[in-house]
């Protein structure tokens, strides 16, 4: 359990970060930073800290009950509790109080803040998992080890669409883009947003198998059903209408339609046993529908902004909801009761989506960051600060634990199962000329997917254009 510094203990630490005139202390006071080598207490840190916090500090004093004149005690904390957690330079107070810009709370409260490389060098140690020199391992950090699971659905395959019902599709004058994209995690269908419709095909061939109609608006929001039986469609007209609609795979038949909202549903799912619906919308609201008649089950009043994701866990316990302001929230999936904050996100949280154990929640939004949770507790067991540069717009878990996403850089990325990049795509120049924009136009990510087999990941972009890469 992380326990921070109190803060009655602050004026305290003012000698903790007891720093020389100037820019204060510099990155290369300490025994360097090569790349090739971990950092360690010995090596990186202890030097800063010898130099800037042993008065107040040390063997001879620890004003707070901190002494950092050595790794244990480093280690131990202050009286307040532990001030560096192993694998998360984000929720350590040491980091906190070194990066504050609030007075009375940064340290040191009278002087210059440490050069911005000594903090970053303090935060890679603790990142690392707080090695104390060498020769040492690091300490105890959680890992996203993933068992894949049985599935908890007996109804064998999902369906394939066949025999699907033509009618006239809008064409617009301008290329629409894709705003939604899907994939079944149960047969080789996927499903991609147009104007009024979705487009049903084979991910791993790009056949087409037809169209659906949506004449409820653009369809924001598509997801399959963990059976595969159901495609749940949502979104509207904006600032006029949304709806959520479910349709059957096999036939493209219309089957139900919940919510009437005054603006268009920009979030959707509907739950493992599929008796639930959830959508969110700029009313600031979850609300849950049933799917058997239509009515409202409850609504989530918690959010204080835009409602941009929620998601059902694959065994259907968890609930994942997310805002615009980046805040996700973990409700009970059936009574919609409370769980747990996720508190990471600085800006809007774009996506949400879940790993096939459910023991893991992916998230990312426009700060670049994409984030694997421990549904148990909230821990981040993986954070990815930069995982795209200026956003990242989607996230997407495939079948073997490994995670896509792409973002604002126009790149598409693929994630290990441990949370290492392994690939890295992107949109050229040529396809923007293919698509017939002016020179100029940048053409980005929107959407992104893996096949249900694991063998290639998908991508629309903002010239509603469909790219695929086969993986080995």
């Amino acid at each position: 359990m992380m326990f921070l510094l109190s803060r009655l203990t602050l004026p305290l630490l003012s000698a903790v970060i007891f720093l020389v005139s100037g820019s204060g202390i510099q990155a290369d006071e300490s025994k360097g930073t090569d790349t090739d080598k971990p950092i360690t207490y010995e090596d990186h840190v202890f030097p800063v800290l010898k130099k800037s916090c042993a008065p107040c500090h040390g063997d001879g004093k620890q004003e707070a009950g901190l002494n950092l004149a050595n790794y244990a005690n480093t280690i131990k904390g202050s009286g307040g509790g532990e001030i560096v957690v192993a694998g998360r330079s984000s929720a350590s107070r040491l980091i906190e109080v070194l990066t504050s810009t609030e007075d009375g709370e940064r340290m040191p409260p009278d002087g210059d803040p440490l050069a911005p490389e000594v903090i970053d060098l303090i935060r890679k140690w603790i990142d690392t998992g707080l090695r104390e020199n060498s020769g040492s391992s690091v300490a105890e950090m959680r890992t996203l080890g993933f068992k894949p699971a049985a599935s908890t659905n007996d109804s064998g395959p999902g369906a394939i669409p066949s025999d699907l019902t033509t009618f006239p599709q809008v064409t617009t004058l301008r290329p629409y883009p894709v705003l939604a994209l899907a994939v079944s995690s149960r047969a080789p269908v996927a499903a991609t947003s147009d104007y009024g419709a979705i487009d049903l095909f084979d991910p791993t061939t790009n056949n087409p198998y037809g169209a659906i109609p949506f004449p409820e608006g653009e369809p924001l929001v598509l997801t399959f059903s963990r059976s595969g039986r159901l495609l749940l469609a949502a979104g509207g007209k904006p600032v006029q209408s949304g709806a959520a609609v479910l349709y059957d795979v096999a036939t493209g038949k219309r089957l139900a339609s919940v919510g009437d909202e005054p603006d268009a549903i920009i979030a959707a799912d509907i739950s493992p046993d599929e008796k639930l619906v959830a959508i969110g919308c700029t009313s600031r609201l979850v609300k849950l529908y049933s799917t058997e008649d239509g009515s409202l089950k409850s609504t989530i009043e918690k959010h204080t902004d835009w409602v941009t994701a929620v998601a059902f866990s694959p065994d259907g316990k968890y609930l994942a909801t997310a805002d615009r302001i980046g805040n996700i929230h973990l409700w009970d999936g059936k009574s919609g009761g409370v769980i747990l904050p996720l508190s990471e996100h600085k800006k809007s949280v774009r996506a949400l989506s879940w790993r096939s154990d459910s023991a893991v929640v992916a998230s990312c939004g426009e700060d670049g960051t994409v984030i694997w949770w421990d549904v148990k507790d909230g821990w981040p067991l993986a954070n990815k600060p930069n995982a795209h540069a200026d956003g990242v717009l989607d996230c997407q878990f495939g079948p073997n634990g490994e995670l896509a996403t792409c973002g604002r850089d126009g790149t598409i990325k693929l994630w290990s199962a441990e949370g290492k990049e392994l690939k890295n795509f992107s949109i050229t120049d040529h396809e923007a000329r293919e698509n017939h924009l002016p020179p100029g136009v940048r053409i980005l990510p929107t959407r992104v997917a893996v096949s249900s087999d694991g063998s290639t990941i998908l991508a629309g972009d903002t010239a509603g254009k469909l790219h695929s890469w086969k993986l080995p």
